[in-house]
């Protein structure tokens, strides 16, 4: 709905046309004075101050030398910092080389003792065996001394001849060993029985036909030992 608001003709007052001005400047007189003024002022020289120029001149170079000091500065310490950076970081890795070098050689004169130490242990604990079994031999010898006669007659089973007549040579004890052997058997009637007192017991020396085949308990240790590439002496000094 729209409201339309009517003004009484008796409350309208007068009112004038808008004209449109015009859009041109006023023209205003300058005055004579003002003018001649302006004039001089313009046409007049303003006398150049050296001081100052030489002083703006100066300044500029400190400024221009400062900024050079600055730059050069700067790039100075870069240059520095990198070409320290670089060797600092070569001296590193050799002092890095170098503890290496030590280390390997540290490490590789352990492996060296390690394996000298395994070597003197098994060294030490092959002499300890060979050292029981020698013990251990003479106690069986001593415990059961017809352990002779077997010997005796692996050496006269490798003896040529030995079916004409051996000559063996034992330690006396040994000797009464193997007489009694012979008689209660009734057998090996050609072995020739010899009482020899350099022979130790469980050992002993054969002659037949012009051969020999001595089986003395040094010989014999000596070659068993010799087989596992050991050299000691039955007898110990």
């Amino acid at each position: 709905m729209t409201i339309t608001t009517v003004i009484p003709k008796a409350k309208l007052t007068s009112c004038e046309r808008w004209k449109l001005n015009s859009f041109d400047m006023p023209k205003t007189e300058i005055p004579a004075d003002h003018a001649q003024s302006d004039d001089s002022a313009c046409n007049a020289t303003t006398p150049v101050d050296t001081k100052e120029i030489e002083s703006i001149i100066q300044t500029a170079k400190e400024d221009g030398l400062k900024q050079g000091y600055d730059e050069g500065y700067k790039n100075g310490i870069e240059e520095g910092s990198n070409k320290g950076y670089l060797e600092g970081k070569q001296q590193g890795e050799s002092e890095i080389k170098a503890e290496l070098s030590q280390v390997n050689s540290v490490f590789s004169n352990l492996n060296q003792q390690i394996r000298s130490i395994e070597q003197h242990v098994a060294q030490d604990m092959l002499t300890l065996a060979i050292s029981l079994a020698k013990k251990m031999i003479t106690e069986a010898l001593k415990i059961h001394p017809e352990l002779i006669l077997p010997v005796v007659q692996e050496a006269a089973s490798q003896l040529s001849g030995s079916e004409h007549g051996v000559q063996i040579f034992l330690h006396p004890d040994d000797a009464e060993i193997i007489r009694r052997y012979q008689n209660e058997q009734s057998v090996q009637a050609h072995w020739i029985i010899h009482e020899d007192t350099q022979q130790e017991r469980g050992g002993c020396r054969l002659e037949a036909g012009g051969s020999q085949i001595d089986a003395g308990m040094g010989t014999r240790w000596h070659r068993v030992l010799a087989a596992i590439g050991q050299n000691n002496d039955w007898i110990d000094n």
